[in-house]
């Protein structure tokens, strides 16, 4: 009669598949949650880059405010005008003049009527209880 014959599957043995199956999943769930945690670590320093690149834009401008005020300021007119309001200052051959009575026409704020003093304890407790 016939010989029996056995066939051998070709390739790896099951157990190995199942031993690299195990050890490649977690590697490549890591490799993705890696790579997504870099991503979005990215992202934020990115809007961060952009917040701050928005504030040096507005910064910049206002430094050319205050130069442009600077400027201006060390003008002969503006120096002229502080010294003259704000300083009380006057040139050399000017007559001053001193306006009497301005304080006069203007009404004396009347006196705030001093608060109600707070009532006595007993009288706090008995409208905290019976309103």
């Amino acid at each position: 009669m016939g010989e029996l014959l056995v066939r051998r599957p070709v390739g790896p043995a099951p157990l190995a598949v199942r031993l690299a199956a195990v050890l490649a999943v977690p590697l490549v769930l890591y490799a993705l949650v890696a790579t997504g945690q870099k991503a979005i670590e990215n992202y934020r320093m990115n809007q961060e880059a952009d917040g701050l690149r928005a504030e040096i834009v507005s910064l910049r401008a206002e430094n050319i405010s205050l130069q442009q005020q600077i400027e201006m300021a060390r003008s002969d007119i503006a120096i002229e005008t502080i010294a003259r309001e704000q300083l009380g200052l006057i040139k050399p051959g000017d007559h001053p003049l001193t306006i009497v009575g301005q304080g006069a026409a203007q009404p004396a704020p009347l006196p705030l009527p001093p608060p109600a003093p707070p009532p006595p304890a007993w009288r706090q407790w008995f409208d905290l209880f019976f309103g």
